[in-house]
């Protein structure tokens, strides 16, 4: 099987020149689900954002399936991606949220009606098309806004830290109903958090960043049995 997303020698800078992200060499092949797993400033999410294209690596090439990514804009990429924040419409009921990108891509009434639907049921959402999004609970706020993300039909799906604004109790419940939904999809998938329980449930691949780098890549069974330094088996808690 072919490497679907590869990025080679990845450098990103802030303005004083300081390094964000440093030669991150990143291959996943079609159908990955990839955690990155990391504590705050560490780079994932600018890692998400030159993924996206929303900002530009200073050095480094982006492929997918083969073809360049760097100077591809980010609504050419077909990727989709699922902010923390939701970034719902609140003026639009659920049904119009979801059928945002569908209208945006010119799809006709019928298939946007057929697909909106689809989502609808997959995020077990069906019966709430006209609820408006202030009137839902978090758990289906997430719901909608996942529905939104998979409705263009990505070919890459990354979502940054959808549970971060969530009590402990509910992250843990949409937790188990967010990777039931996303391990029915056939979708490289990006889950980015700096939740090490998280990580391991929403990946079967993880990558550890700290400061701009990756310290280590392998599976959770991998990560517990043989972290790689200190600074892992101490950020992992073991």
């Amino acid at each position: 099987m072919e490497n679907e997303l590869v990025l080679e020698h990845i450098n990103k800078k802030f303005d004083d020149g300081s390094l964000i992200l440093q030669d991150i060499d990143l291959r996943l092949k079609q159908g990955t689900k990839l955690s990155v797993l990391g504590p705050s400033g560490s780079g994932k999410t600018t890692l998400l954002r030159l993924i996206a294209g929303l900002e530009n690596p200073d050095s480094g090439h982006i492929l997918f399936n083969g073809q360049p990514m760097n100077d591809c804009p980010p609504h050419k990429r077909n990727f989709g991606l699922m902010f923390q924040e939701f970034a719902l419409f609140p003026h639009l009921n659920v049904f119009n949220n979801i059928a945002f990108g569908l209208k945006m891509k010119g799809m006709d009434k019928a298939q946007i009606e057929s697909r909106v639907n689809e989502m609808l049921l997959l995020t077990g959402l069906t019966g709430l098309q006209t609820r408006h999004v202030d009137d839902l609970s978090g758990g289906e706020r997430q719901r909608v806004a996942l529905a939104r993300t998979l409705a263009p039909q990505p070919s890459l799906l990354m979502l940054d830290e959808p549970l971060s604004s969530l009590d402990r109790v509910l992250r843990k419940r949409l937790l188990i109903e967010l990777t039931t939904i996303i391990s029915k999809l056939n979708i490289t998938t990006i889950f980015v958090t700096h939740d090490h329980e998280e990580a391991f449930a929403a990946g079967n691949m993880v990558i550890v960043m700290n400061t701009g780098q990756i310290e280590q890549t392998g599976t959770p069974d991998e990560l517990v049995q043989t972290p790689k330094n200190q600074w892992i088996k101490e950020f992992l808690g073991l």
